[in-house]
């Protein structure tokens, strides 16, 4: 998979099979009136994932938990580390 991954804080080469969906606007970025969203996953724990993507993020844009979930095969095919996010719109 090509995309943007970001190691956060203590990643370890244990592969995560647990990911949460972080939606991110992009404050600069707007459309009809409105920021542009991202979808990033991070494996991480839930309570952790916020501050984690926004690590990874311009200072302006903001986060926040969804409630999606990711199939085990997706999960599979992304390969994450633990402690790493994932923007998914650049997955395949």
């Amino acid at each position: 998979m090509a995309g943007l991954e970001c190691h956060i804080g203590r990643m370890t080469d244990q592969i995560a099979s647990g990911i949460v969906v972080v939606r991110v606007f992009m404050t600069d970025h707007l459309v009809g009136g409105q920021p542009a969203v991202q979808l990033w996953a991070a494996a991480v724990p839930r309570d952790e994932a916020v501050a984690a993507v926004k690590r990874a993020i311009p200072t302006h844009w903001t986060a926040e938990l969804t409630d999606r979930r990711l199939t085990q095969d997706h999960v599979r095919r992304l390969n994450m580390k633990l402690g790493s996010v994932f923007e998914l719109s650049l997955a395949e």
